[in-house]
């Protein structure tokens, strides 16, 4: 019988062939990538309109940037995958498989700023966080709507990035202006999409970790839980995880079915639960993919689409779709119709978090991806 070997032998001692096999087995890391607007910029532009909230810090910077937006890279410790700068041979294995962006972009008149210099297009879950406009927040738009550009086209929510290899997209929470939001997806020109992962916002990172499991009321706006998402915005001045979330945690938790989407046209009960808003999603896509104009046709049919796809009654699977597009109307498909539609790609749930609430997050039963 032959003995065992009583040492190990050094890394780069070992054969080439077994090397290279080592280091393609080196997995990535789940990130979150998607583009914010500087984040003492939006502070000034909204602080009236999220109050006590805001950062009175963040309002007396200069406002005074050299990007318009930027890409932000969720959790940021893996703003770089290790191994392209652990030497010579991993970094010749990696390299290949990453886009390696300019640092500062210059695309349709936009500034853009990538906060990590290698992308994974296989990967990386990149994210549509609202449909922000294309010549980037108004100054005193806010203060003064007059000021403000309404015409302005949305910027692409892929912006510098090649659509045609993306692969993991996520949506955030609705913005109010929903046609914006579609814009920015245009699910249309996204050929390679394998999944698509309806992303949660911890709970806000400026607030001391206390219980999620809290039970929740429903109500229609005031909050019945004291813990709230975070902005979006606040994710440029966080550490952040990435944890997958449990259907069966998603269907129970206070926290995903009462504390999120505050935006104004989401102030209802009926999208605020994130299942409820898997829902919403789905649908609107499966209009878009059909319709270029659903959004504004949702928007203006918003009481009637609502009752539409979550009004109760033994008829309602059965009931037609209220919204004025090419085969809705009052002849057009039914619900049942819509929710058999099976997309091309995998539907997930994630929640990127600070790391600040992992304890709390793990007793409810959430882990790390």
């Amino acid at each position: 019988m032959e003995s065992l070997p009583t040492e190990f032998a050094l890394f780069p001692r070992l054969p080439a062939e077994l090397r290279l096999k080592i280091w393609k087995s080196v997995p990535r890391p789940s990130r979150v990538i998607g583009i914010l607007p500087p984040a003492s910029d939006w502070y000034r532009h909204h602080f009236r309109y999220i109050g006590s909230r805001a950062s009175r810090r963040a309002e007396e910077q200069s406002t005074q940037q050299r990007y318009h937006y930027r890409y932000i890279v969720q959790p940021k410790e893996h703003a770089i995958f290790p191994l392209l700068h652990a030497n010579r041979e991993a970094r010749a294995i990696w390299l290949p498989l990453f886009f390696h962006p300019c640092h500062f972009c210059h695309v349709s008149g936009v500034v853009i700023r990538f906060d990590t210099p290698f992308i994974s297009y296989d990967t990386d879950i990149f994210t549509v966080f609202d449909g922000w406009p294309s010549n980037g927040i108004p100054e005193d738009g806010f203060l003064n709507p007059l000021l403000a550009n309404t015409d302005d086209e949305p910027v692409d929510g892929f912006i510098a990035l090649d659509r045609n290899r993306i692969q993991n997209v996520a949506l955030c929470e609705i913005p109010g202006d929903i046609k914006a939001f579609t814009s920015a997806v245009a699910i249309r020109s996204l050929p390679s999409v394998q999944t698509l992962t309806i992303l949660a916002l911890g709970p806000d990172a400026k607030w001391k970790p206390e219980s999620l499991a809290s039970a929740g009321n429903g109500g229609d706006i005031t909050y019945s839980l004291s813990v709230l998402e975070m902005l979006a915005v606040d994710l440029q001045r966080m550490k952040g995880e990435i944890h997958d979330l449990p259907l069966d945690l998603v269907q129970k938790s206070p926290f995903f079915n009462d504390a999120r989407l505050r935006h104004a046209v989401a102030l209802s009960p009926n999208i605020r639960p994130l299942r409820r808003y898997r829902t919403f999603v789905l649908s609107l896509l499966w209009h878009e993919l059909r319709e270029e104009n659903a959004a504004e046709a949702v928007t203006a049919s918003w009481w009637d689409y609502m009752e539409y796809l979550f009004g109760s009654g033994a008829r309602s699977n059965d009931s037609k779709c209220p919204l004025m597009l090419r085969g809705c109307g009052a002849d057009g498909h039914t619900r049942r119709e819509m929710m058999r539609w099976k997309p091309r790609f995998e539907i997930n749930y994630k929640l990127l978090a600070a790391v600040e609430w992992g304890a709390e997050l793990e007793r409810i039963g959430i882990g790390k991806s």
